[in-house]
């Protein structure tokens, strides 16, 4: 049986018994009753707590038991469980002083542990209780705090030691901001050198439950969120958004370094990892439903900036969002929602940050490598044989009109000369008109079954028929 239950016992058997009179009331102020007729070597005095009184009702201790919280012990009276009178001394022995006149039933941590369980056998166990030093944080007797500590909240201890670098930076984690480091930590001992509570993620997670969530129903997620919070956020203070160790790019181009030495060093770099949240605008570096951490599917990203006319060093950009709504004809790769399959998101050395070369002028001599994006899923044979009665639908007979247009060492006509590359009302993506320096060169496109004809802006109206080639005069 715990030491000072015992004492509180015997306590207890000795007022039943009538040897003593009852205590007084924690705090109360009923006097205590007389004594049994016993010599006496004077009259009740401060120094001398009249016989049937207990340390804190004597008029000595008074004050001992008053307080929020209460140690057991002294709840109960029960003062020997942790004091014992000192042999052959009669107390008080000093008017000032009577410490001399106590010693302790044991000595340092070893007293506390005869009630409480152990608090140094896990493998890394804190400096204050490896020593024996319970009293640095907690008050033996009362406190107007919790667990008795001496000082509220637990930081202001903390800090008594460690250093306060904790709270300085912009950015501070909730349970620190309080001071509430045992919401984290554990203050007596651990199994790691910083005696956390719970071990690695599903720490953060007991208080960021939204993100657990996440983690068990979305499709993907990001390996370092997965393995190590810490590793992007510092759990106490920071100068950056959500406390992470670095800012954004910089700390997602710390593990992603070689897409830091391709935006550095294309020629053109998307806005979108400059502006607001920087990578973030288009990745979730927690989870996803979309590969890549992307926030959504790509073509919804960009249109929720592409939603209006952007200016940019190289020209204009058309609301690619109305103009998507209204062109009912859209590009295959548009129409997938896969915008990355042209555009490199993140930077690029060709125009409109394209992921491979395609010509920005109107007229450009032919070469394969000039229409590499295109290329890349057309057959480049669409423009290098003369003749054919397959590879595309626009011939007159066999003439293949592509190779007529397009092979030119002068002015060949590119691709954007007819088509518009993300949307049109006509088939096959026709333009109604392409700009030409200042003027809209009108395209005047009229299909047929078996063919067409345009009356464009830059030559007289010719048609074409696939089944019976047309003269043009």
């Amino acid at each position: 049986m715990d030491r000072w239950v015992l004492a509180g016992a015997c306590l207890v058997l000795v007022l039943a018994l009538g040897l003593a009179a009852s205590a007084q009331p924690r705090g109360g102020s009923t006097k205590p009753a007389p004594a049994p007729a016993a010599p006496a070597p004077g009259p009740a005095t401060k120094s001398t707590p009249p016989a049937g009184s207990s340390c804190t009702t004597g008029g000595c201790h008074d004050k001992m038991g008053t307080g929020r919280y209460v140690h057991g012990p002294v709840v109960v009276g029960a003062c020997k469980a942790c004091h014992t009178p000192k042999p052959n001394v009669a107390h008080p022995s000093k008017a000032k002083d009577s410490e001399g006149d106590f010693e302790f039933v044991a000595n340092g941590a070893d007293l506390c542990y005869t009630c409480h369980e152990r608090k140094n056998v896990l493998p890394v166990v804190h400096g204050p209780v490896q020593w024996g030093q319970c009293s640095f944080c907690h008050d033996p007797h009362q406190s107007p705090n919790r667990f008795r500590l001496k000082e509220t909240p637990v930081s202001k201890l903390c800090f008594k030691c460690h250093k306060d670098d904790k709270t300085t930076s912009k950015e501070v984690h909730g349970p620190v901001a309080l001071g509430e480091c045992t919401a984290c930590h554990d203050p007596h001992q651990g199994r790691d050198k910083v005696r956390l509570t719970t071990q690695g993620n599903p720490l953060c997670l007991g208080c960021h439950e939204e993100r657990k969530q996440e983690f068990a129903t979305r499709k993907f997620s990001h390996k370092p969120a997965r393995e190590n919070c810490n590793g992007c956020h510092d759990p106490h203070t920071s100068d950056n958004p959500a406390r992470t160790r670095k800012p954004v790019p910089e700390l997602c181009f710390s593990c992603h370094e070689g897409q830091g030495k391709h935006i550095a060093a294309a020629r053109t770099q998307h806005d979108a990892y400059k502006i607001e949240k920087k990578c973030l605008n288009c990745h979730d570096p927690h989870t996803a439903d979309q590969p890549k951490q992307l926030r959504a599917v790509a073509a919804q990203l960009c249109l929720g900036c592409h939603d209006r006319e952007l200016e940019t060093p190289t020209g204009k950009i058309m609301n690619m969002k109305a103009w998507l709504a209204d062109n009912p004809v859209i590009h295959g790769p548009i129409r997938q929602g896969d915008c990355p399959a042209c555009h490199n998101p993140h930077g690029s050395d060709n125009f409109r940050i394209l992921r491979r070369a395609y010509p920005a002028q109107f007229y450009a001599p032919f070469a394969t490598e000039q229409y590499a994006l295109c290329f890349g899923c057309h057959e480049p044979t669409l423009a290098l044989e003369a003749t054919t009665v397959k590879l595309t639908n626009f011939r007159n007979g066999e003439k293949n009109l592509h190779f007529v247009h397009v092979n030119r060492t002068d002015k060949g006509r590119t691709c954007r000369a007819c088509h518009e590359t993300h949307a049109s009302k006509r088939p096959k993506q026709i333009r109604e008109s392409v700009s030409f320096g200042r003027w809209e060169v009108p395209t005047n496109y009229e299909k047929s079954d078996t063919g067409g004809r345009c009356t464009p802006g830059c030559h007289v109206s010719r048609g074409y028929d696939r089944a019976t080639a047309v003269v043009n005069k």
